[in-house]
């Protein structure tokens, strides 16, 4: 009996590789890199790597982002295996919108989940973070987007947020809660590069924070009880 051949869908694996620091790369994530014969993602994520990774290596920036997803697809279509890196886990602030978005009826898109610097925050802090209100400004800074932090705070509720680097950082966070009526004695966090060597955890009150600046890698945290 002669069996009919089954063609595979072409498939990608979108990587989640932990905050930053190799102790937090699972060990499905390094198998991941180690079997592709196509490692796509930004040059911090690829320096992780540096001993895994066995194939073609593709530096992804802002600019190249389309182009670099179009090329993931078309080389898995060729039969090539293909990792994309993300930064914490793809679904948070990662890669898995833009590849979503820009994704083809005839290619698979397989999430290997990571440890998000939510996560590392969480954990540093001791919260619970099941019913915290989270936000992520690495996206845009809507105006309805900002009303709502300002609504979640308003109501007591411990959020937790990424701050955009450029558009709105701490300090602006800060000021736009303070302008719109939040208590300038409000308790603030702020953990900066988190399970790296430089990592730091800073509280203050949104009147202090007005003062400070981070580095872009961190995270914001504005506790509704304490």
């Amino acid at each position: 009996m002669r069996m009919l051949g089954v063609q595979h869908m072409a498939k990608i694996n979108l990587v989640g590789i932990g905050p930053g620091s190799p102790d937090y790369i699972t060990p499905i994530a390094r198998k991941a890199v180690q079997n592709a014969h196509l490692v796509i993602g930004a040059k911090r994520a690829l320096s992780l790597f540096l001993g895994d990774i066995k194939g073609e290596a593709l530096p992804l920036t802002a600019k190249n982002m389309n182009e670099a997803i179009k090329y993931a697809f078309e080389s898995s279509k060729m039969g090539k295996t293909v990792a994309m890196l993300s930064t914490g886990d793809p679904g948070f602030s990662g890669l898995l919108r833009p590849v979503l978005k820009n994704i083809t009826e005839d290619v698979e898109v397989d999430v290997i989940p990571g440890i998000s610097s939510i996560q590392v925050c969480a954990a540093r802090l001791r919260l619970c973070w099941d019913e915290i209100s989270l936000f992520s400004f690495h996206e845009g800074t809507s105006h309805e987007k900002m009303m709502k932090l300002a609504e979640a705070v308003k109501e007591g509720k411990d959020v937790m947020l990424l701050p955009d680097p450029k558009s709105f950082p701490p300090h602006e966070i800060a000021r736009f809660l303070i302008n719109n009526e939040i208590d300038k004695e409000t308790l603030v966090i702020v953990c900066e590069n988190l399970t790296l060597p430089n990592e730091r955890i800073v509280i203050a009150t949104l009147k202090r924070m007005l003062e400070l600046d981070f580095d872009p890698l961190c995270i914001m945290v504005v506790r509704g009880h304490y």
